[in-house]
């Protein structure tokens, strides 16, 4: 089976010579990614190659195939019509992992007027006491007080530890418009 490394990832390694690769039908090109899941440590085996246990599964579809096939990077990258874009994609990915993963150890700091605030990934990120309706949370790009980029959070949490919990995901919800922009 042909096989090349991706980087130094064995899970990344390309497998063309085997599975889907090997069947004239199957569409090389008009491929889009609907998302990534994390396979977990155990993986699963690639849709397309079906010779590669991948923990990141690019999510992809197809017109005239009909369900989804989830693809390791190696075989999404050769599937979807912006190469880059999937690699990109997959670290974006892993980024967010990251984050969700240590948020819950994050120590967080009190500003001059006593709101708790963290700076995250060139976000600075503060929860506001609204009386007695609850906490806030408000989003800004990273040492821009200028009204740049300025996300107050319609919603209201409880406690504080309520909305730090709600801080992450509002972060998510913000880097992933943002990504959408950048991409």
């Amino acid at each position: 089976m042909e096989n090349s490394q991706h980087g130094d990832d064995p899970s990344q390694q390309r497998h063309t010579s085997g599975g889907h690769w090997l069947d004239l039908r199957f569409p090389t090109t008009g491929w889009v990614c609907r998302g990534i899941e994390d396979a977990g440590n155990e993986g699963r085996l690639c849709d397309v190659c079906q010779g590669v246990r991948i923990r990141f599964a690019h999510i992809l579809s197809h017109p005239d195939v009909p369900q989804a096939l989830s693809a390791g990077l190696g075989c999404a990258e050769k599937l979807v019509d912006d190469p880059f874009r999937a690699e990109k994609r997959e670290r974006a990915f892993r980024d967010d992992l990251r984050i969700r993963n240590v948020w819950p150890r994050r120590d967080w700091k009190i500003s001059r007027v006593g709101n708790p605030f963290i700076n995250a990934r060139g976000y600075n990120i503060a929860i506001w006491n609204k009386g007695g309706s609850g906490f806030g949370v408000t989003i800004r790009l990273q040492n821009k007080f200028d009204g740049e980029f300025v996300r107050n959070d319609p919603r209201l949490f409880k406690t504080v530890d309520d909305a730090k919990v709600g801080a992450l995901e509002i972060l998510m919800d913000v880097r992933k418009e943002r990504r959408d922009i950048d991409v």
